[in-house]
């Protein structure tokens, strides 16, 4: 049986993977149908300039072309695409020399949708699978139009889709693959075209809709996107349009908005809001409020697209401010200034600093529910803070500080202008914390006994996962291994478990989870999607009321994610991780906390442990201003199980804390984290038998959550802790 796929690269959630269809927009249409335009990239052959092989082998350049872009098939408009007939069974090439960046199996709904499917199975019969996903699709879908795709990116960064296939081997992706290589056979691209064909499309390293024909030599018929023009600002009517909008979509897609801000108060909100607009409203002031927002409507998958065809100046004070070692301090200093970091900061503009810092968690974004670790760090940023939320700041980025020893400075604000600037310290070795110049992963011996795996993304491909599990199965009899997570924004959910999969000799916990939606489609929110329209459905009958509760529900049954047989690691395992740590960076270390496989070491993740809000996703462009935001649509609620080691609504807390200090950030004495993690190995702390939930035993790694409660972190007292993380 075939397990349809989310086609979407931004799922990072673990949840049932039961067949699910799903509908996503093709780039090309996407974008043409919602004139959500953009500067064309300048087309090219191949990065060598030169002319790109036909697809059909044997064939001459442009023979078969039957549909190009800009002509219809059926009533349905061909913005990007070029359909390509030939003999049934005969050779596809690569056009140029490529890595493979996706493969498996697809049926297209339509010229703007299509549905993907799991992965090729070349010893499988092709035509039993294609029936076995069509019946999967049910809704009338002809077996005959299920065909095989695969995603060719460029070295300049573009990728070229061929679908219609019949793919006779198994591709990995990060595979290379050379001009001319054969890469399947011609089979069905859609249902509107009786004869055999293939589809290709092209897209640009921005993802927009690039020429499908000028790299083959031929003359064009695609018309690239233009661009609108900036919306420069709204009456008072167009604003509160927008904003009515945008609550609306959250109150009806959102399903976990309960989490964040109860209904009266987020309606009290919208009054409070769409009350105050008058007269005509600066687009800027729009979005500064729309960013005011985003911290009530905190999430770490929703995002608030930047305004379009705007740049902020980059303005900056002479020295900066922000919270950090307990308090607020001078955290960075140009030129002259030096002499004040680290300074202990009383007030700003004559208010307290205290003061300051209780309003500033309120503007707080990219974080779900009550975590609180992701809140601290982005404090250490408070010149942005204060310069944007705060009207007593000065438009030119200035202010004046009081110290703690009751001296002042006026710190002047400035404009960049181009040119050198240099700001103390350099915090950029910190920013790039494991992040790697040649690949997304590090795979290195620290020493004799210690292995490292530096995970900077889980947007991995097949050949990179490979790579880890055969470091982890060569450096199986190491005592120690080191597995870092930290700045990472999470990724693809194969590539997780796979991973998690090496690094235990014993089944992982069995966690009581589910899955909740709104409601199966047709939201009234969707006119003003760019990815979905109002009459989509979008999830299927695996969802079910349950009585007494609001939304829909897909429960799975709780199975343990076993260890890999032939790699699998049993020696004491330490997971890096910190509030840069997203989605599925989240989910390593929570289940190798749940299932007491190995230590903790950092801060607080930004994802939630118990839960978080993705899998699919809206972007809903609001219809005046045009701001765009991304909404998840499905809670996926990872374990169930509440007690003193996973306050509700918390990120996965370390066993091991380690607070954020202006030494970390300035590196003045190495890697704070990783130095910790050496340190407990060297010191022999681990978790001495304890079960999960249980703090009681002895000589084992301090667990965090006793740092919450003896208030040793001040800022704690700041920020608002709930279990509905709820804003004041």
């Amino acid at each position: 049986m075939i397990r349809l796929w989310r086609c979407s690269p931004e799922f990072t959630g673990v949840v049932r993977p039961e067949a699910i269809t799903v509908v996503f927009m093709r780039i090309g249409h996407f974008f043409a149908a919602l004139a959500l335009l953009f500067d064309a990239v300048a087309v090219q052959a191949d990065p060598e300039g030169n002319m790109w092989l036909w697809p059909v082998e044997g064939r001459a350049t442009g023979e078969g072309i039957i549909y190009k872009p800009q002509t219809y098939i059926g009533g349905e408009l061909d913005f990007d695409a070029l359909y390509i007939t030939a003999p049934h069974g005969s050779s596809v090439v690569a056009p140029t020399d490529a890595t493979v960046s996706s493969v498996g199996w697809n049926y297209a709904t339509s010229i703007t949708s299509s549905i993907g499917g799991g992965e090729i199975d070349p010893d499988a019969d092709f035509d039993a699978m294609a029936k076995d996903m069509a019946e999967e699709i049910g809704r009338g879908c002809d077996p005959k139009y299920v065909n095989h795709f695969i995603g060719l990116r460029l070295a300049d960064g573009r990728t070229v889709y061929i679908s219609g296939l019949c793919i006779g081997r198994r591709f990995k992706t990060g595979e290379k693959v050379s001009r001319g290589e054969r890469i399947g056979s011609v089979h069905y691209s859609y249902r509107l075209i009786e004869e055999p064909s293939i589809e290709l499309r092209v897209s640009s390293p921005r993802g927009t809709p690039d020429d499908p024909m000028t790299p083959f030599g031929l003359t064009t018929s695609f018309i690239p996107p233009q661009e609108l023009k900036p919306v420069t600002e709204l009456t008072a009517e167009e604003a509160k349009e927008d904003f009515d909008v945008l609550i609306d979509a959250f109150e009806e897609c959102y399903p976990s908005l309960d989490d964040l801000v109860a209904d009266e108060e987020l309606e009290s909100y919208r009054r409070r809001v769409t009350d105050g607009f008058s007269g005509t409203v600066p687009i800027e002031d729009f979005y500064l409020l729309m960013q005011r927002t985003a911290g009530l409507l905190h999430d770490s998958h929703i995002y608030l697209y930047p305004l379009e065809g705007r740049h902020d100046d980059f303005v900056y004070a002479d020295v900066l401010i922000g919270y950090v070692n307990g308090g607020m301090c001078v955290t960075g200093a140009t030129e002259g200034f030096e002499q004040y970091l680290t300074r202990k900061v009383t007030a700003v503009d004559g208010i307290p600093s205290d003061s300051l810092l209780r309003k500033a968690v309120k503007f707080a974004r990219g974080y779900d529910a009550a975590s609180e670790d992701c809140v601290r760090s982005s404090l250490y940023n408070f010149s942005n803070y204060y310069r944007r939320f705060f009207e007593s700041a000065s438009p030119d980025g200035g202010y004046t500080l009081t110290f703690d020893d009751g001296s002042t400075l006026e710190a002047k604000g400035h404009v960049y202008r181009g040119g050198p600037l240099k700001i103390s310290p350099d915090g950029s070795k910190y920013m790039m914390t494991n992040k790697y110049a040649d690949g997304n992963c590090s795979l290195r011996m620290i020493n004799d006994t210690t292995a490292y795996i530096g995970i900077g993304t889980f947007q991995l491909n097949e050949t990179e996962v490979d790579e880890i599990r055969d470091f982890i199965a060569e450096h199986s009899a190491v005592p120690y291994m080191i597995v870092d997570v930290r700045n990472n924004d999470g990724g693809h959910d194969w590539a997780l478990r796979r991973i998690l999969s090496y690094l235990s000799d014993e089944p992982y916990a069995a966690t009581d989870g589910y899955s909740k939606v709104m409601k199966r489609g047709r939201f009234a929110s969707f006119a003003h999607a760019r990815n979905y329209t109002a009459d989509d459905e979008i999830f299927g009958d695996e969802y079910r009321e349950v009585e007494g509760r609001e939304g829909l529900y897909a429960f799975g049954e709780a199975k343990a994610l076993m260890p890999d047989s032939a790699v699998h690691y049993g020696g004491r395992l330490y997971v890096l991780a910190d509030e840069r740590s997203c989605s599925a960076a989240t989910l390593l270390p929570a289940m190798v906390m749940r299932s007491h496989r190995g230590v903790i070491v950092g801060r607080e993740t930004r994802t939630a442990y118990h839960y978080m809000t993705a899998l699919k996703f809206v972007d809903i462009c609001l219809p005046n201003s045009r701001v765009t935001w991304h909404i998840p649509l499905v809670k996926c609620v990872f374990d169930t199980t509440e007690n003193p080691r996973i306050p509700y609504g918390r990120g996965v807390i370390p066993d091991i804390y380690v607070p954020l200090t202006y030494e970390e950030v300035a590196s003045t004495n190495g890697d704070a984290i990783l130095n910790r993690a050496l340190q407990a190995i060297a010191d022999g702390e681990y978790l001495d038998g304890n079960t999960f939930g249980d703090e009681s035993g002895d000589g084992g790694a301090v667990p965090a959550w006793v740092w919450w409660t003896a208030g040793t972190i001040v800022l704690a007292a700041l920020l608002v802790t709930s279990r509905c993380g709820k804003m004041c």
